[in-house]
């Protein structure tokens, strides 16, 4: 089978690892290079219990209260725009408790063999800087603390990983130089990082090793003739195809935009820097929770990351914005010393309004899967998601667990709306 993956990102490298590894004929189709943008700037976290969907009691509410703030953790620029106000109005309505809780049970069952799955890639010769040594969340306020000590006992539950709430004296133990304004944390001792350029770069040259094609600096989108039959264009060039995979991240809904589909996704903008090294080796990772900043102790810099922003889009960095990270560093740790001329990165995650990733044919085009909607777990899901494309590409079905995931849940508000084919360019 020829199988062409748009996208060449965590979730469309790992779908065209797992496609080639079970024989299909698979060719990689990017606007960039493949495994640049947000699959290398992020966190690098691989965190099955601490994928909990965005869309939480009091999220919204609380970013009403942020909106004057330009470097709050986050932010949501008014937009005019119809689509955005629907998406947000969804959003809404996804904030209560019953359907977050909803969520975290879907998001628990996708990462049940997450951990098995990583573990494989290694033992398939994966190589990337990788640890195990678990991570600390870091609290300032009871209130957040009792919150988030809940939402862990959710997890935990759903047979996430253990943890153990700690006084500020025992959080100091594990995670060194934290300020005295630190009232607490809780540990997850299982959870791991990894730098994720290495991750991507191993992605790639494992799919080669495997035969992949690679066609990069190439923007296409799909569209369909009147047999039927779907083409993916732009650039000057045509390509077609047995099967699609749509993993274009924030820009999928314009890759399907020509078939008449209207994908429920949002851009939401975060950013991050690479200070040096701010611990010895060994030493967890933390999350600054009030300021939702992950800090990732790499082997040659500690990396930042955070901030949640939605409108638009556009990948210009506000440094305002960016430099909330750094200035929220001071109010968790005493040896803080904020870099002179760091460098922000950014990187535009692909959100949508129920905060669970869509995975699964097309409706009307069973030969178009789409894979988008990860938000801030595109490395945490990137090998499950691979697999179960892998499963829908080549008819095998999804399991019981990952139906949920498909496009037919947003039926009622986010309908396909025919139109008539084109072959412009549209996603970057």
């Amino acid at each position: 089978m020829r199988v062409t993956v748009i996208g060449a990102g965590s979730i469309g490298l790992c779908s065209a690892l797992a496609l080639a590894s079970d024989g299909a004929q698979v060719r990689v189709v990017d606007a960039h290079a493949a495994g640049a943008g947000a699959s290398s700037h992020n966190a690098g976290w691989v965190v099955p219990s601490m994928s909990a969907p965005v869309p939480a009691p009091g999220v919204l509410t609380q970013s009403l209260k942020w909106m004057l703030r330009p470097d709050s953790p986050l932010y949501i620029r008014p937009s005019r725009d119809p689509h955005f106000a629907k998406f947000m109005i969804q959003m809404l309505r996804n904030c209560t408790s019953t359907r977050f809780e909803a969520g975290l049970q879907n998001l628990m069952a996708l990462n049940q063999r997450t951990f098995e799955l990583f573990d494989e890639f290694e033992r398939n010769g994966l190589r990337f800087e990788n640890y195990r040594s678990g991570l600390v969340q870091l609290f300032r306020t009871q209130k957040s603390l009792d919150s988030h000590a809940h939402e862990m006992d959710l997890v935990q539950n759903l047979g996430g990983d253990d943890f153990d709430v700690l006084t500020r004296t025992e959080a100091a133990q594990l995670i060194p130089g934290i300020s005295h304004s630190i009232l607490g944390g809780i540990v997850c001792p299982n959870e791991r990082f990894l730098d994720p350029a290495a991750f991507m770069k191993s992605l790639v040259t494992q799919c080669k090793n495997l035969g992949v094609e690679f066609v990069e600096a190439t923007e296409v989108s799909l569209s369909s003739d009147a047999a039927g039959t779907i083409t993916a264009s732009g650039n000057d060039r045509s390509m077609t195809s047995d099967h699609f995979v749509v993993a274009a991240g924030a820009w999928s809904g314009q890759v399907v935009r020509d078939l008449g589909y209207t994908l429920p996704l949002q851009s939401g903008k975060g950013y991050g820097f690479d200070v040096p090294p701010m611990f010895p080796p060994g030493v967890r990772a933390s999350y600054l929770s009030e300021a939702k900043v992950a800090v990732t102790p790499l082997a040659g810099a500690t990396r930042l990351a955070g901030t949640m922003g939605f409108g638009g889009r556009g990948e210009n960095v506000d440094m305002r914005r960016a430099g909330g990270i750094l200035t929220s560093a001071a109010d968790y740790f005493d040896n803080w010393d904020r870099p002179l001329n760091a460098v922000p990165w950014t990187g535009l995650r692909p959100m949508t309004p129920d905060g669970m990733p869509i995975i699964g044919p097309l409706p009307r085009h069973p030969n178009v899967t789409v894979a988008t909607g990860h938000a801030m777990l595109g490395i945490t899901l990137g090998p499950v998601t691979g697999e179960l494309v892998a499963r829908s590409v080549l008819g095998r079905g999804l399991p019981v667990y990952a139906r949920v995931f498909g496009l037919e849940r947003f039926r009622r508000t986010f309908a396909p709306r025919p139109r008539r084919a084109s072959a412009s360019n549209m996603p970057r």
